[in-house]
């Protein structure tokens, strides 16, 4: 009977402890991320590493084969702000070397992709701007943790923001790439990753 009286007071004293320190830890929270109403965040990318030299052009059947086009993505197609465009894309110095050193990346949080669209291969303004940034783990953790904005051309106007779905179905397939998908990154970059 006291061996049973002794484990009861040691389980007591083990529950009571292990529940204080519960108690007493911080609830994990997410931070509000710095939306950027003003794209404040992104501020300045275009002095951040730019991933492709040349403008590269991303074909209306490549823009396609990112997800199953709905009836409503069909006749959305003309405005699809990823048909017949040209890209360049950015990155900034948190995810320079996932980006252009490693050919099977994992971003660190903080990391931020810009990526411009641009009508032409000359255009010197974007039409508008589409931005990956890397969130704490538990942010989206099916999705690799990245939250996405659209912006205007000039960076200062959110669109859209936060798990966008027309977003995270282009990049499921890039799962591999920490879904990035880096099909804009030229060959000589490529061939000295690790």
């Amino acid at each position: 009977m006291k061996q049973i009286k002794s484990l009861a007071f040691v389980v007591a004293v083990v529950f009571s402890v292990s529940l204080s320190m519960y108690l007493s830890t911080p609830v994990k929270s997410f931070p509000a991320v710095d939306r950027g109403s003003d794209g404040s965040f992104i501020t300045g990318y275009k002095g951040w590493t730019r991933v492709n030299r040349e403008p590269q052009n991303i074909p209306s059947r490549i823009a396609i084969q990112c997800a199953m086009p709905t009836r409503e993505q069909l006749s959305w197609e003309e405005q699809n702000p990823h048909r017949d465009k040209f890209v360049v894309v950015y990155v900034n110095s948190i995810g320079r070397h996932a980006m252009m050193e490693q050919k099977w990346p994992r971003f660190p949080v903080g990391s931020v992709i810009v990526k411009e669209k641009l009508s032409t291969k000359e255009s010197t303004s974007p039409e508008l701007l589409t931005v990956m940034k890397k969130r704490e783990a538990g942010y989206d953790p099916q999705k690799g943790d990245w939250e996405y904005f659209v912006f205007d051309g000039t960076g200062r106007e959110v669109k859209a923001s936060g798990k966008l779905e027309k977003c995270q179905g282009c990049h499921l397939d890039e799962k591999h790439t920490d879904y990035v998908s880096r099909r804009y990154i030229p060959y000589d970059t490529w061939e000295k990753m690790k």
